[in-house]
């Protein structure tokens, strides 16, 4: 039994057996924090000052419906941990479900307790309540007699004379109120005035002050002992004046005469409150000052987080984003093409990037640093919830999650993107910017308008069933603006497309492997993937942080061994996307693990959906050695007996295999003991019938089983009539009143 705050209630009121009572006392005092948090819990029921949160609350910590789930043992296990974690945090809800726990323990124990009361008692009741408040009233001043005599009531307890301490609190509270208002009407009534700092300027017949030197860091090295004084005094004399006179704050004096050719103004200290001059490097003369270059503006590499993992959580802004100062740019010495030396990935965004690398005749894949040099030909790695950017020959590139592209260049230099599964989102500031593309069956460039983006992307598509094939579809999108498309005239050239095509805004090309020597011109339609990356959860954000993280601090690594520590991680996000990275690279049994991990270790219903949606369609249409490895990791990680099963299941079924006994399977299969089991039982149902809400969540697999009888009576239901079917079955016709009843053996 695992010691959290509902058992640790449990444990308190003496509600569990015997032998659980024992093993958990154990591991209270084995653990540093559950004695403090039981003195706790004692300390805030009995506190009166604590209050009950608000019976008409709403969301996870307010509603008392989430309180009552809880102490019913019947929360959702993905909403569970977040609630306790609102007790332990809160007082307020720690006492209301510790007092509302003990009642029901008294409750359990002693059904009488909550009888209705009978006159006798109710008037026993009342005299104990009397007794008690006048036993109260008489300790605190003594008794008081009536006036007509007869017992001491409540009524007649004395009153308290307020001490004299608390008049003369309250009269130096209205003394202070009276000063704070004439304070107050005396500021409305002076005038206001804007500070300005002043500039002491010298007369004309007076020499002038030193200049003042500005300060210089401690480590700054000591200045040239033969440089002429004269120098020095011009040299600093601009740039004070710079730095401490603001723009607003107009001279009238020294504006109407000319200025003096040698004296320098004496400037006035900066007030307390501002910040010490920078210092900065002498200039020449003062019309330098003139020439100095506004700031660059940041660049891409503004958007990293402090800690410079190379992720930027704030999605880039849409459209074209270059990742370095133009000027530097051009004044970088050109790179040869190809040349690993020089052709480097410019700063990325977005979260981290793997490629596929080989150390000591070993080829695995690593994290690739953000400053690390871009080789001749490398293999890219968009991991799950992560939007890699980098930047090649002015072409800005954006990988979507759980894409793999492979960068090259073509004989005359010009870089090529083929993407083999996933999307890419390509842009350029020049007019003359162009990409060589590989999606599929799709073998030419792009060109055109990319300052507004462009997009590739090639998906796996397969039909359910044991023996379906899966085959791939690519397409070119022209995104908002104009594009050119010119298939490659060494490609085998394609039926329905000229070699030279104008895409429109909004249209794209298709191309499906079912038909490879063909490729059609698709109208106009939305890809909002293409515009901007879509904000992502706090969830999938802290779960990047902690992947970046991990592949940071071994940066050296095969990814396999930088995600060891993520996969013990005790935050469910952070094994995920460390099991859906893995899976990306083709080794499935952390994956397996994670989703047929039993109660409590288990994910959440959402969760555990999303990681199923989020890998293992790509796993198996990725092509017959992929979905062996995947059956093996079930067989191997998976709950004893039932690898084959759970693959069937993954994989799911035709029609033809429906009807061969493929439903009755499935609906079997709701009630197995095996949590992974059903889940992907009920999931492929869904997929099949699409039933409404309402039949949709009434049986969920992570229930009791008492609780799930009533969804499997439907679903049985369903399997007998034969609408376990794609599509629907409708329902059959009414048979007529004389018709005898069909036979099972007909």
């Amino acid at each position: 039994m695992r010691l959290t705050v509902r058992t640790l209630l449990a444990w308190i009121d003496e509600t569990l057996g015997a032998d659980d009572q024992a093993a958990l006392g154990e591991k209270v005092a084995a653990s540093g924090v559950a004695p403090r948090l039981v003195e706790r819990i004692t300390t805030v029921v009995a506190h009166p000052a604590v209050t009950a949160p608000a019976p008409v609350g709403r969301g996870l910590a307010d509603d008392p419906n989430t309180a009552a789930e809880f102490l019913d043992n019947a929360l959702d296990p993905e909403r569970l941990e977040a609630f306790e974690r609102v007790c332990v945090e809160s007082d307020a809800h720690l006492a209301d479900v510790a007092a509302s726990h003990r009642i029901l323990a008294e409750i359990a124990r002693d059904a009488a307790v909550v009888e209705p009361l009978d006159g006798p008692r109710r008037r026993a009741l009342l005299e104990r309540a009397r007794a008690r408040v006048v036993t109260a009233a008489r300790s605190t001043a003594g008794p008081r007699q009536p006036a007509g005599g007869g017992p001491v009531t409540p009524a007649d307890a004395p009153r308290r004379r307020a001490p004299l301490l608390s008049w003369l609190s309250a009269a130096a509270a209205v003394a202070l109120l009276a000063v704070l208002g004439g304070v107050f009407v005396w500021s409305l009534g002076r005038p206001t005035r804007r500070p300005e700092k002043e500039v002491a300027v010298a007369p004309r017949d007076q020499a002038p002050p030193p200049a003042v030197a500005a300060p210089m860091p401690a480590d700054a090295p000591p200045a040239a002992t033969d440089a002429p004084a004269a120098a020095a005094t011009a040299d600093v004399r601009p740039q004070v004046a710079a730095t401490e006179v603001r723009p607003e704050v107009t001279q009238p004096a020294a504006a109407s005469e000319p200025p003096p050719a040698d004296p320098v103004p004496a400037v006035a200290p900066p007030a307390a409150t501002d910040p010490p001059p920078t210092p900065v490097a002498p200039m020449p003369n003062p019309t330098a000052i003139a020439a100095v270059d506004p700031p660059a503006p940041p660049s891409a590499v503004d958007l990293r987080v402090p800690s410079g993992d190379a992720l930027a959580i704030v999605a880039p802004p849409p459209g074209p984003t270059p990742a370095v100062d133009p000027a530097a740019a051009a004044a970088a010495p050109p790179r040869a093409a190809g040349d690993p030396a020089t052709d480097a990935l410019e700063p990325r965004t977005g979260g981290p990037l793997l490629h596929r690398s080989e150390i000591d005749g070993t080829a695995a894949w690593r994290p690739l640093a953000v400053d690390a040099p871009l080789a001749a030909r490398e293999e890219l790695l968009a991991p799950p919830w992560c939007h890699p950017v980098f930047a090649v020959d002015g072409v800005t590139v954006r990988l979507e999650p759980g894409t793999r592209a492979v960068l090259t260049r073509a004989a005359d230099g010009r870089p090529t993107l083929e993407v083999v599964f996933g999307r890419a989102v390509v842009s350029a500031t020049a007019a003359d910017a162009s990409l060589g593309v590989i999606a599929g069956g799709l073998r030419g460039v792009v060109s055109g308008v990319l300052e507004r983006a462009a997009g590739i992307e090639v998906r796996f598509d397969r039909d359910p069933g044991t023996a379906s094939i899966s085959f791939r579809r690519a397409s070119v999108h022209a995104g908002l603006g104009d594009k050119v498309w010119r298939q490659d005239a060494a490609a085998a050239p394609l039926a329905g497309l000229p070699p030279d095509v104008l895409l429109p805004a909004r249209a794209s090309i298709v191309w499906d492997e079912r038909d490879p020597a063909a490729a059609m011109l698709a109208p106009p339609a939305e890809s909002s993937w293409i515009a901007a990356v879509p904000a992502s959860g706090r969830i999938e954000r802290s779960a990047v942080r902690g992947l970046a993280a991990a592949l940071d601090s071994a940066v050296d690594l095969p990814v396999a061994e930088s995600l060891r520590p993520l996969l013990a991680d005790r935050r469910l996000e952070n094994r995920m996307i460390a099991a859906a990275t893995q899976a990306l690279i083709g080794e499935y049994d952390e994956l397996v693990a994670l989703l047929c991990a039993e109660p409590p270790l288990t994910l959440g219903e959402a969760q555990w959906t999303t990681l199923e949606q989020l890998t293992l369609p790509l796993a198996i249409a990725r092509g017959d050695n992929s979905t062996a490895a995947l059956a093996a990791a079930f067989r191997a990680a998976g709950p004893a007996g039932k690898g084959d099963l759970l693959m069937t299941l993954a994989r799911g079924f035709s029609d033809d295999e429906l009807a061969a006994g493929g439903d009755r399977l499935l609906v079997e299969s709701l009630d197995d003991g095996s949590l992974a089991v059903r889940r992907f039982a009920i999931g492929r149902l869904t997929e099949i019938v699409s039933p409404d809400a309402r039949r949709a969540a009434a049986y969920r697999a992570d229930r009791p089983e008492q609780l799930r009888k009533d969804g499997i009576a439907w679903w049985k239901a369903q399997l007998d009539q034969g609408r376990i079917r794609r599509g629907g079955v409708p329902e059959p016709p009414a048979r007529a009143a004389e018709a005898p009843p069909a036979r099972d053996d007909e």
